[in-house]
């Protein structure tokens, strides 16, 4: 295998790949992580992928403190009481709340805030321990050819002229918007593109927070505009809560007084140390084929979004869990080329879909910020009034960025490894979760016992499972999928519990936690249902 790109998706790809014993060679052009926050927030779905991966606890002993604030403020300055103030469960919050959900609608883990910089040199710190891994720092991709069998890759060291030749059966772009493999293969992106421009401060500042008059959060909006006339923009707390990103809406002169413009926008004294400066263009666009040949896009090179709602890397994630275990089954021999065929249908399915989530939330964010802000006067009661009736309009309209519960984790597959069943499917949501085993829905979490959940049971291959005291016998379908060679691990959880909840005796999970498919009994044709969640067979099989 051959990744091109060390940011978080090719980082979690590789690891996923590590831990399937694929050897994988990992080329990065920058020689040294990335030292800038372009992400900052790990939704629940991503959590889990990193539980099964066997990083959760590292990332989260490296992040955002459990108890430290998940709430969003909008606010006049750091310095007067927030008109509105979003309030959202910290992790430890999050994490009781789990504990005592006993019906499938929370996810097993918590979100996590986790700066980019602090994820990566995490990520890259694990690779360095698996052995069939070789990792390439300072080392670009020049060109990309592929046959038949395989695809070849010219590569340069960023300090020489020379190239060298590697060759691997499939390549995986993680190579970012800009992606050089997406430019070799003749993609293109297609949507909105260069929808305004945001200037990019970080900065750190130890007493910025302590210095505020405000409660602490993790997103301050700044509301209207600052006294010099500018966009007053916004600020992210990143995982230390020394280190800050301040997006302004406005462009910024290579002559600007950045510490100053910090202290207009937050209205306090501070003296923040400027770590980088710059600017960015919003986009919301998505690739017009996720992959060519024995070549596939994930991540910023397969889809681009505008980071309201924090779907980003967290669908980049998702494109990396959807196609690691596919590329395993094509090495190991038993997935038939539907199996590849799928990752276009359902990354694809899941981007444009997650494009017009984001596109829904931004609205919101332009609406409210267009409402004007309540001047303050002598009367504290009309002062009162007017910042209610202000709270009233934008709440609602910031609150569609910040609970795309369904966006999260209600996204359902439609592809040719899914075995589809008769009726109407759920309805699809973006701002509530609604747990279900329809196929191609991801299992929801259920307990097994306190502290002990069904997934921490389910190994990295297909589970068979088998609810209730009187499950069906699915012997065939286990005995069909075994002479495929699928790895196969049969579960029997006979808690009626559990049974009520998945609303069937019987369900066949994908490697990557999504139900391809299920049924109260032992299939009709126990041979074809095997031949279409392996990919051999690209029509719906009867259950």
């Amino acid at each position: 295998m051959l990744i091109v790109g060390a940011g978080p998706v090719g980082l979690t790809l590789a690891l996923d790949l590590g831990r399937r014993g694929i050897r994988t060679t990992l080329i990065e052009k920058r020689e040294q992580v990335l030292r800038l926050p372009k992400m900052e927030r790990s939704n629940p779905r991503t959590m889990e992928i990193y539980r099964r991966l066997g990083v959760v606890d590292r990332i989260r002993a490296a992040a955002y403190p459990a108890d430290a604030s998940m709430d969003v403020l909008i606010l006049r300055s750091m310095l007067q009481a927030p008109l509105v103030h979003q309030v959202y469960p910290s992790v430890a919050q999050a994490r009781a709340s789990i504990a005592a959900c006993d019906d499938g609608s929370l996810p097993r883990e918590p979100y996590q805030l986790v700066s980019q910089y602090t994820l990566e040199a995490l990520l890259l710190s694990e690779l360095r321990n698996c052995v069939s891994l070789e990792i390439r720092l300072g080392v670009e991709l020049v060109d990309l050819t592929q046959s038949a069998d395989g695809v070849e890759a010219r590569v340069r060291s960023t300090n020489t002229s020379g190239s060298t030749q590697l060759r691997a059966r499939y390549a995986v772009a993680c190579d970012g918007a800009n992606s050089t493999v997406r430019q070799l293969l003749g993609l293109s992106l297609e949507g909105a593109a260069g929808l305004g421009a945001i200037a990019n401060i970080f900065f750190r500042c130890s007493d910025l927070l302590d210095k505020s008059r405000v409660p602490r959060a993790r997103h301050y909006l700044f509301a209207g505009v600052d006294a010099s006339g500018g966009a007053a923009g916004s600020m992210v707390v990143q995982d230390d809560q020394k280190h800050f990103a301040s997006h302004l809406p406005v462009a910024l002169s290579q002559s600007a007084d950045l510490a100053g413009e910090l202290r207009r926008r937050t209205g306090l004294d501070i003296q923040p140390e400027i770590l980088f400066a710059g600017r960015w263009t919003q986009n919301m666009m998505v690739a017009d084929r996720h992959a060519v040949g024995r070549v596939f896009l994930a991540g910023d090179a397969n889809h681009v979004f505008i980071p309201a709602g924090g779907l980003g890397m967290n669908t980049g994630i998702g494109d990396a869990t959807n196609l690691a275990w596919k590329l395993a089954a094509m090495i190991a021999g038993w997935g038939g080329p539907g199996l590849l065929q799928s990752y276009s249908t359902e990354r694809g399915a899941v981007a444009r879909r997650n494009i017009k989530a984001v596109a829904y939330a931004v609205d919101g964010v332009i609406a409210w910020r267009k409402i004007p802000v309540p001047t303050l006067g002598e009367d504290a009661t009309a002062n009162a009034s007017a910042d209610q009736a202000y709270a009233e309009k934008a709440a609602p309209l910031n609150r569609r960025v910040y609970e795309m519960h369904g966006t999260d984790l209600g996204y359902r597959y439609e592809s040719e490894v899914i075995c589809g069943e008769s009726g109407n499917p759920p309805a699809d949501d973006s701002y509530q979760y609604r747990p279900t085993t329809w196929p191609g829905a991801h299992l929801p979490h259920m307990w097994l016992a306190p502290g002990v959940a069904l997934y921490d049971r389910m190994t990295s291959g297909y589970q068979l499972i088998r609810c209730g005291a009187s499950a069906a016998n699915t012997d065939l379908l286990a005995a069909a999928l075994r002479r495929r060679g699928v790895p196969l691990e049969v579960l029997d959880i006979p808690d009626e519990r559990i049974r009520a909840a998945f609303g069937c005796d019987c369900l066949l999970v994908r490697p990557d936690l999504h139900v391809a498919w299920r049924g109260n009994h032992e299939p009709d044709n126990p041979d074809a249902v095997a031949a279409v969640v392996t990919g051999h067979r690209t029509v719906s099989a009867s259950a």
